[in-house]
């Protein structure tokens, strides 16, 4: 089979098994939907499935699964906007915002849990890349790791917040409460560490 339509057929499948997942998710809850229930609605072969995904934690929270499915752009998307920092929390914002009809489907389940703790290590790994090249200096008054937990963990407190208050603000202004919060602590920090080496 030629690449193109290999790939044009892989992304309808992992389509077609996502949208099973969550016509599924609105019937009955997460623990009690299995691997079998998604391959019979999807009308796919077992097989199938598991050629493109492990199990259904997978499906849900996986590279290619339901809450990572646009992440990617909303990262391409965003991340060169104009007022970007380098402690930028916006594509995270778009993204919860984008996914919020999944989650409002999943927020009385265990997959909201299983979806919050991957969302928490996919930014806990992101801030630590971007951190990296903003920490070069071993003589920091802070260790780095507890910086990069402190990040990802008020990110998430401000994400799970927002969730739970209807999204009334805007990406933008909880950007800005993240901003607030963290910015002058951090850069402090990091500018101590600077001075430290001269």
């Amino acid at each position: 089979m030629e690449p193109e339509k290999k790939d044009r057929r892989t992304r309808k499948t992992r389509q077609l098994l996502r949208n099973t997942l969550l016509a599924l998710l609105k019937e009955k809850r997460y623990e009690n939907i299995s691997v079998q229930d998604i391959i019979e609605r999807a009308d796919v072969a077992r097989s199938t499935f598991y050629v493109h995904y492990v199990d259904k934690d997978d499906l849900l929270t996986g590279s290619h699964g339901i809450f990572a499915e646009n992440l990617g752009e909303q990262m391409s998307a965003h991340s060169g906007e104009q007022g970007a920092s380098a402690f930028s929390s916006r594509t995270w914002f778009y993204h919860i915002q984008d996914q919020g009809d999944i989650l409002q489907v999943i927020a009385k389940d265990s997959a909201m849990e299983l979806a919050m703790k991957t969302l928490r290590g996919i930014i806990h790994n992101s801030v630590q890349g971007g951190m990296r090249a903003h920490a070069q200096s071993k003589d920091m008054s802070v260790p780095f790791p507890l910086i990069v937990d402190y990040l990802a963990d008020t990110l998430m407190t401000l994400i799970k917040f927002w969730f739970h208050d209807g999204m009334k603000y805007t990406p933008e202004q909880m950007d800005g409460m993240f901003q607030q919060l963290v910015t002058p602590g951090v850069l402090s920090v990091l500018r101590g560490a600077k001075h430290e080496t001269h």
